[in-house]
Order: C-alpha cells, then sequence, then structure tokens
C-alpha cells in the first residue's frame, strides 16, 4: 500500500517568497508579489534581483518566523516600512513606525528645492527649522547635505520627536539638530530663523475616508488632516513663519496638488514676495517656497 506523502514546509527563499504572494493575494492585498519579495529578502538579506537564484538552500528558523509575522502583519494592511521597521529617503534609511508618518518620496522634491536655494546656500552656518518634522527624515537629509547648517526639528507630538531624535542620533547629526516639542512656529522668537520648511498636513478631511486602507488604519491622522479645505495647518504656518524668518528667510512647504494658487495668496498676504511652485515627477504641484520681505 503506497505511502501517503507529507508536504514539506517551504523553507528557502525562493518558496517561501511564492508562499507569501499566495497569502496576500488570497487577502486582497495589492502588490502581493512585490510586498512578497520585498519582505523575504529582507530577511533573507539578499536584493530581490538575487531572490530567486537563492535555490531551495533553506532559512532559519529565526528567518522563517520573522518572515511569518511579517505576511501576518502585511495581510492585516499594515505597511510594509512598518514592518521592516525603516524607509529609504533621499538615499538614507530612517527608522519607522506608528510614531511618525512614513517618508514619501514626494517628500524628496521639498527637500531638493531647499538644497537648490542659492540664497540659503550663501548662508555659512544657517538654522533651518523643519516644523512638523515626524520621522525627523527632512531635518536628517538637510543636515547631512549641508554640514555646517544647524537644524531645529518641531512636532507637536512627543512620540513623533523622540523617533526624529532616534534618527538624528542614527546618522550622526544629533550634535547638530535641535528638537522642540511645540505647535508650529508659536516658541520661536522673531526674526531667528534662517529658513523654514515643512511638510504640514495638507490633506482636507473629506477626502481622509478615500486614502488607502493602509494610510488611514496605521499612520497617523494628525500628519495628514488638514481640516476642512486641506489648508487649516497652512493658514496659522505662513503668518509664523513671516515672524520666525529674519528678512530675506525662505518659506518652503510642500503642499496638495490643487493647492497652490491658495497658498500663494496666504504667503503674498503674510508678506511673502518671489513665490514659486515646484512640480513633481508625476508633473503635480508639491512645493511651494517663498521669501520674507
Amino acid at each position: 500500500m503506497p505511502q501517503t506523502q507529507v508536504p514539506v514546509p517551504a523553507r528557502g527563499a525562493p518558496a517561501l517568497c511564492r508562499a507569501t504572494e499566495a497569502y496576500l493575494h488570497a487577502r486582497h492585498v495589492p502588490q502581493a508579489r512585490l510586498l512578497s519579495e520585498w519582505l523575504v529578502s529582507g530577511i533573507a538579506g539578499c536584493s530581490r534581483l538575487e531572490l530567486y537564484g537563492r535555490g531551495d538552500e533553506p532559512l532559519s528558523g529565526e528567518q522563517r518566523a520573522r518572515i511569518a509575522r511579517g505576511r501576518a502583519r502585511l495581510g492585516a494592511g499594515e505597511p510594509l516600512q512598518y514592518v521592516e521597521g525603516h524607509a529609504e529617503f533621499m538615499g538614507h534609511r530612517f527608522r519607522t513606525d506608528r510614531r511618525a508618518f512614513i517618508p514619501r518620496p514626494e517628500t524628496e522634491g521639498l527637500v531638493e528645492r531647499v538644497l537648490a536655494c542659492t540664497s540659503l546656500r550663501a548662508v555659512r552656518q544657517p538654522l533651518i527649522v523643519d516644523v512638523g518634522t515626524g520621522s525627523g527624515c527632512v531635518a536628517v537629509a538637510l543636515a547631512l547635505a549641508r554640514p555646517a547648517a544647524r537644524l531645529l526639528a518641531i512636532d507637536l507630538k512627543a512620540p513623533a520627536l523622540e523617533l526624529a531624535r532616534e534618527n538624528a542620533a542614527l546618522h550622526k547629526v544629533n550634535g547638530r539638530t535641535a528638537f522642540l516639542l511645540g505647535d508650529l512656529l508659536e516658541a520661536l522668537r522673531p526674526g531667528s530663523a534662517t529658513a523654514v520648511v515643512s511638510n504640514p498636513p495638507y490633506i482636507a478631511r473629506e477626502e481622509l475616508p478615500r486614502l488607502p486602507l493602509t494610510v488611514r488604519r496605521y499612520e497617523p491622522h494628525e500628519a495628514l488632516d488638514g481640516g476642512p479645505d486641506g489648508l487649516s495647518a497652512i493658514r496659522r504656518l505662513v503668518p509664523q513663519a513671516a515672524q520666525a524668518l529674519r528678512r530675506g528667510g525662505p518659506l518652503f512647504m510642500e503642499i496638495g496638488e490643487n493647492q497652490a494658487d491658495a497658498v500663494k495668496a496666504l504667503m503674498h498676504e503674510a508678506g511673502f514676495a518671489r513665490l514659486d511652485v515646484t512640480r513633481d515627477l508625476a508633473g503635480k504641484d508639491r512645493v511651494v517656497c517663498g521669501y520674507r520681505t
């Protein structure tokens, strides 16, 4: 009588990747294959391109357990960056968890716009204030790119500010980066900032229910909710920046794709001039800049 063969559990990286993809696909998780490859390759210690060339070489029991835990979290809709505990931004790796909004590629355009500012580059030791710092990715990226600059990272939430401190220490720029728990720029002395940069909450409240599940369920709402028209924080930040900046100092803000005209009007009213808008790689308005008169 033939013996019944018992299926052997998947142990190699390619097989575990396929099993993870099937698990996520069954739970209707978008981009199941891509997420599976990122998860398994990260834990296996190889690139996605190398993943399928590893054959049936078994992963350790701890690695398989980590994949199982990560697969369950992804299946529940949790973002990959929270599952892995890190995200890439401006070519650097940042710690990420539910204390702060996940760094986005669009925000790299904000940092690039700051770094391209010729008048700011001419200041030897500028004080750049990052308002709503979250994970600290903007402040840390600027500190890494401008070794002589001093950074002040501000956030309303203590847990987010602690994550920013961790990222500054991770990249060894904590000696040049100060942290302030506060509401926008209320605590700054007039004329004390060389430049102000911010990725404020700018999504209109009625749009929040239409955001992807991973964002709605796991990322902090206070980093997203811009009030009824998406401009509540920006409406407060602009006049505060006009007070905090020295004469000629620039204000840089990431904005929603349909907000450029409204934000420029707010900035003009507050005394900012030479207003310009930079588009992202998708051709959408994304960063507005103006200079205090």
